[in-house]
């Protein structure tokens, strides 16, 4: 493990899209907990790899849902200049989704007495992504197979071992390796920190983007399904992981056309009040009502019920997520 302090600081704005709501953009419960953020009410913390360095970013809020406004603190432990200011801030832009107009969702959410009550809560969140396309997929490769407390030793084993500590503005998160970085790791030393057969994956999927197999900024000018078959040529991600990604790290709304079946008897529940609806018609009712929007949809409602459970464990969900 590295360790780097930062000192060095610089200030930048944005001006989010209205409407906006802090919170609910910059802190997903519903995400495994990882030390690479850190969150509280109008405020949060994160590492960001961009342009080729290493930065930490403190995001406070500094205006209201109806007349957003960011304030952004960058960190390093060198001088960061005029143009590091304006990578950092295209990069959140791009990542927490900040310029993206949600007026049409609201429209159609306010008239759905299901959701109405969720977008009253959360008028303006973000499907955002605080990673990278690359972590977003070593966050996959852990999941699969796993529970959400097994997932979670799985990161803070490989960040320990791979990560760098950044300590700044009196946090200290990790940042996640880069891809190079696993270069002349073996297979046996991956396994010898209890990933198993995530261990092939993990270094296939690092030698794609080492590389440049996949490039974040290519992906973020394609259309889906240029950027659908980009991402299935990489080892180890099959069409679910591919169109996972085409939301929250693309950003491409779009109409549903698959729900898990741990996410059925959730759904159920919460739309239909009901122990078990048919996947056909919860997808034909969110499409035919939200078209494109039906995965903002979704993903209100999903946050939603996280943040509640945060707040008061609910144990049904407790049982389908085993934190």
């Amino acid at each position: 493990m590295r360790s780097r302090s930062f000192q060095k600081r610089a200030a930048a704005q944005i001006f989010p899209a209205a409407p906006f709501h802090f919170d609910g953009t910059f802190h997903k419960p519903s995400h495994f907990p990882a030390p690479l953020e850190a969150w509280e009410p109008d405020r949060y913390w994160q590492t960001l790899r961009v342009g080729g360095s290493l930065y930490g970013v403190r995001i406070e809020n500094g205006g209201s849902i109806a007349e957003p406004a960011l304030r952004v603190s960058i960190f390093s432990d060198r001088q960061v200049t005029a143009p590091d200011r304006e990578i950092v801030r295209r990069e959140l832009v791009w990542r927490f989704d900040l310029d993206t107009e949600l007026r049409a969702f609201g429209r159609l959410a306010r008239q759905d007495r299901r959701i109405q009550g969720v977008w009253r809560r959360w008028r303006g969140m973000r499907d955002s992504s605080a990673n990278s396309i690359y972590e977003l997929l070593v966050i996959a490769i852990l999941l699969q197979n796993a529970t959400v407390r097994r997932t979670v030793q799985m990161m803070n084993a490989l960040l320990e071992a791979f990560g760098t500590k950044v300590s700044f503005d009196s946090k200290s998160l990790f940042a996640m390796w880069r891809p190079e970085d696993l270069d002349h790791v073996s297979d046996e030393e991956l396994r010898a920190l209890k990933v198993g057969y995530r261990a092939r994956f993990l270094k296939r999927l690092s030698d794609d983007f080492a590389r440049g197999t996949v490039n974040d900024l290519e992906l973020r000018t394609l259309d889906p399904d240029s950027a659908r078959k980009k991402l299935l040529r990489l080892y180890g991600v099959g069409p679910e992981t591919a169109r996972i990604l085409l939301y929250p790290a693309c950003h491409r709304y779009a109409r549903l056309d698959h729900i898990a079946p741990w996410q059925q008897k959730i759904y159920s529940r919460l739309l239909y009040n009901k122990t078990l609806v048919p996947v056909r018609k919860i997808l034909g009712d969110l499409n035919q009502r939200y078209g494109d929007y039906a995965s903002v949809a979704i993903d209100y409602v999903w946050e939603d019920l996280f943040w509640r459970h945060s707040r008061k464990p609910i144990p049904w969900l407790q049982k389908e997520i085993r934190l």
